[in-house]
This record gives structure tokens, C-alpha cells and sequence, in this order.
């Protein structure tokens, strides 16, 4: 028992010298970094420009409501020569003509286009807010993936380190026993065996701590050494699969994305049915100006007129446009439909995996309990020639792959949390964070979008 106090004494040492690594290294916890990366995060910078884009966008919807207005000038020679002018003999005259010109147009009636369009903007603007608010959860995830590996692949070396000096220990014994001739070289040529085996997996596991560290970095801008344990975030989970797939239906950011493309999609049909009504607008002109329009002399000119224009047949392009339009709806209610599915498989995966990796973490612990107690007894009778060294050796192996899988599967099961948190939409409330400003989905309530229908109910017609 000494020997196994010795080894877990020496376990509990180097997880400790593992996790504070340099003594003057400062700590990252995992608030501070997805803070960093809700921040930098070259995809959640790019998501926040497209959504202010679009912006834009709705915008120049919005100035279809409004006057149009411009003016012109010009200036130049004009020499004119009909039958009117060589009657009256001013063929040979030679005018120059200086004129300037307002012109306004404004529309009165469109069928419904700017109203349609100013929906759809409004719609494309909540998508796009909603696309921040999921690349935000997204990589907070992701953050928290590599993050949580990195401790674990701390564990797994200090697990490693373990399992070098237990074999160190053992090669040490042996090679008192190879000099007085009880022990065979052969026994301590596979010892040595086993501990370069040991070597080579420390080498494996510093490896990918390592690489823990470079996606970490490349995720957050932060070098990461000193790591501590993040606060449970077991309570925020919804009590149970049910609530948590509800959850998941109603506030994935990618479902409420998908809800506001079908908004957009509808408002697309309208306007494409718009193009089959007339429009009417008011149009006035005013011009003035020196030999204009080939007469001598100045010229004052103002007009204003309404105006109504309908296309009352293109062939048909129209009417096509709306079922083309419709499809484009369905589609996109299609789309609605594979994200809700593809919400309910992440939440249903995430807690079949929280799921198995408690129990497996609690069958995990056993086994470590018993492993260790093997151990002990397969050394003791090792001294006594009732044991072989394979079984000594294959105990210890059986031991440190016990350590790893342990690890492994709890912090699995602390990652499937975070993952069931990022599917519900609310990883970043539990941490106390928030998305960037540009999440917030407000346009579709701002300019009186309608909400989402159950169907699209438009007159179909099929081709053929």
C-alpha cells in the first residue's frame, strides 16, 4: 500500500504542477475568453457587417416613399435645317441653345411594391441579426471545446507523467534484481519497453495540449497556460429532453433565422404580384433657357401631369415570376423545417451524450478504485514469485488507460452541457455574456412585418 500511496501522492503532484504550469502565468478563465472572442471573432465581425449592410439596404427601401428629384444642364450649338425653317429662311441661322431643367416624380400608388419591399428588408435585417447571435453562440462553443481540451489534455499528461514514474520505479527494482540474479534480463528489457511506450504517450498527449492551445488561440487572440474549472452551468440546463428540444424549436438562433427568410420569401411574392398592377405617380417638369427646341429666343416651360402605367401583358413573365416566387417560399419553408430537425438531433445528441458520460464517468471511477487495489496486490505478489511482470505491467497500463478515460468522459460530459445550453440559445446568458449589439432582431416589429404563417396559401398553377 505504500508504493500505491507513493503513486497517487505523485498523481495528485504533477495534475497540480500541470494546471498552474508557470508560477508567474496569468490565469484565462472561460468568461474572459469567450468575451475575447464574442469580441475578435473574425466571423462574428463579418456576420455584423452584412447585418449592417442590410441595413443600408432597408434604407433604399425606404426611400421608395419619397420624391424623386433632379436637374439638368447644357449648353452647345445646333444648326437645324428643314422645310419649315428654309421657308421662312432661317435655314442658315445657327442657334445656341443654353437650357436647365428640374424634373420630380412621385410615386402614388405601386400595387403594393414598397410596402413589400420595405417587409422584406426588415425581414433580411432580422436575419442577419439573428446570424450574428448564432456565430456568437457558435464560437462560444467552440471556445469552450478547446478550452475544456486543454485541461483535459493537461489531466492526460499529468496522467502520463504518473505512468513514466511508476515505470522508472519499477525499472529501478528490477535492475537491483538483474544484479543479484533473481530478475532476468529479459524482464527488465520489457519494463524498458513499457516505459519508452510511456514516453512516447506523454510525447502524444503534450502534442495535443499543444494543439489545444493554437485552436484556442486562434479562436480567442489569447494565449492560454494557467486554466481553472468553470463554474457548473448544470442548473441552466432545462430539466428535461422534452423542455430542452421546446426550447431548442422556439429560440435556436438558426430556426428564428430560418423563420425570418420565409418572412422575406412572402414578402418577395408580393412584390412580384405587385408587377401585375398599375402604378401612378405625379411628374412635373420645368425647364427654361436660349433657342430651345430649334426656336430663337427664350423659352419658359412647366408641365406637371399624373401618371398611370400598366403593363397589361409581357407574355406572361409576370404571372410566372409570383409561382416562381411561391416556390422560393416553400423552399424556404422546407429550409425551416430541416433546421428545426437538425435543432432537435444537436439537443437529443448533446443529451444522450451528457447522459451516458455520467454513468460512464461513475463505471470509469469504479474500475480506477479497483485498478489501483490490482495493482498493489499484483506488485506484492510480484516480489513473492506468485506473479509475472507481464501482469504487473499489464495491470498498470490497464490503471493509466482507466485515468484517461476517465477524464475523458467527464469532461464530455461538462462539454455536452455547454452543448445543449449553445442549442437552446442561451450558452451566453448562462455565462452572464451577450451577443454584440447587432443580434438584436427588432426590424420585422418595427415596420409591422406580419407574423410567420402556417402555410403558403397562394394560387398555384403548375408547369407544363
Amino acid at each position: 500500500m505504500t508504493i500505491m500511496r507513493k503513486t497517487c501522492g505523485s498523481l495528485i503532484a504533477l495534475c497540480a504542477a500541470a494546471m498552474v504550469s508557470t508560477g508567474w502565468a496569468q490565469t484565462t478563465d472561460l468568461k474572459s475568453a469567450i468575451a475575447a472572442a464574442i469580441d475578435s471573432h473574425p466571423e462574428i465581425n463579418q456576420a455584423i457587417q452584412n447585418k449592417q449592410a442590410i441595413e443600408f439596404e432597408r434604407e433604399q427601401a425606404k426611400g421608395l416613399y419619397l420624391p424623386r428629384v433632379s436637374v439638368e444642364g447644357s449648353a452647345g450649338v445646333r444648326r437645324l435645317e428643314n422645310a419649315t425653317r428654309r421657308a421662312l429662311n432661317l435655314d442658315d441661322q445657327t442657334l445656341w441653345p443654353l437650357e436647365a431643367s428640374v424634373r420630380a416624380e412621385q410615386t402614388v400608388w405601386d400595387s403594393g411594391y414598397r410596402s413589400a419591399e420595405k417587409r422584406r428588408q426588415a425581414a433580411r435585417t432580422d436575419g442577419a441579426a439573428l446570424r450574428v447571435g448564432e456565430r456568437s453562440q457558435f464560437v462560444a462553443l467552440n471556445v469552450t471545446r478547446q478550452y475544456l481540451d486543454y485541461m483535459l489534455q493537461q489531466r492526460v499528461v499529468a496522467a502520463a507523467e504518473d505512468n513514466i514514474a511508476f515505470h522508472r520505479k519499477l525499472l529501478g527494482d528490477l535492475g537491483e534484481g538483474v544484479s543479484k540474479g533473481s530478475i532476468s534480463i529479459a524482464d527488465q528489457q520489457q519494463a524498458e519497453e513499457r516505459l519508452q511506450a510511456a514516453l512516447v504517450r506523454k510525447s502524444e498527449a503534450e502534442q495535443d495540449m499543444t494543439n489545444a492551445a493554437i485552436s484556442f488561440r486562434t479562436l480567442t487572440g489569447l494565449s492560454i497556460d494557467q486554466v481553472v474549472m468553470p463554474d457548473p452551468v448544470t442548473s441552466a440546463v432545462p430539466p428535461t429532453l422534452d423542455e430542452a428540444i421546446a426550447a431548442a424549436r422556439t429560440h435556436n438562433p438558426l430556426v428564428r433565422e430560418a423563420e425570418a427568410d420565409i418572412q422575406a420569401a412572402h414578402a418577395v411574392v408580393d412584390e412580384a404580384k405587385s408587377e401585375l398592377g398599375p402604378t401612378v405617380s405625379l411628374e412635373g417638369t420645368g425647364r427654361i433657357g436660349e433657342d430651345v427646341d430649334g426656336f430663337r429666343g427664350s423659352t419658359n416651360d412647366v408641365q406637371g401631369r399624373v401618371v398611370v402605367r400598366w403593363q397589361l401583358y409581357n407574355g406572361g413573365i409576370n404571372r410566372a415570376k409570383v409561382q416562381e416566387m411561391t416556390r422560393r417560399a416553400s423552399e424556404a419553408r422546407f429550409r425551416l423545417s430541416q433546421r428545426l430537425r437538425e435543432a432537435e438531433e444537436d439537443v437529443r445528441t448533446a443529451w444522450n451524450r451528457w447522459d451516458t458520460e455520467k454513468k460512464r464517468v461513475t463505471d470509469l471511477s469504479r474500475q480506477g478504485t479497483v485498478s489501483d487495489g490490482l495493482l498493489v496486490s499484483y506488485r506484492e505478489q510480484f516480489n513473492v514469485g506468485r506473479r509475472s511482470l507481464l501482469d504487473v505491467l499489464d495491470s498498470q497500463n490497464t490503471r493509466f488507460n482507466t485515468q484517461v478515460r476517465t477524464e475523458t468522459a467527464r469532461f464530455s460530459e461538462i462539454f455536452a452541457q455547454y452543448q445543449i445550453l449553445a442549442a437552446t440559445n442561451t450558452l451566453l446568458d448562462t455565462l452572464g455574456l451577450a451577443a454584440p449589439s447587432d443580434a438584436r432582431a427588432e426590424a420585422r416589429k418595427t415596420y409591422n412585418v406580419p407574423d410567420l404563417p402556417p402555410a403558403e396559401l397562394q394560387r398555384r398553377r403548375y408547369p407544363g
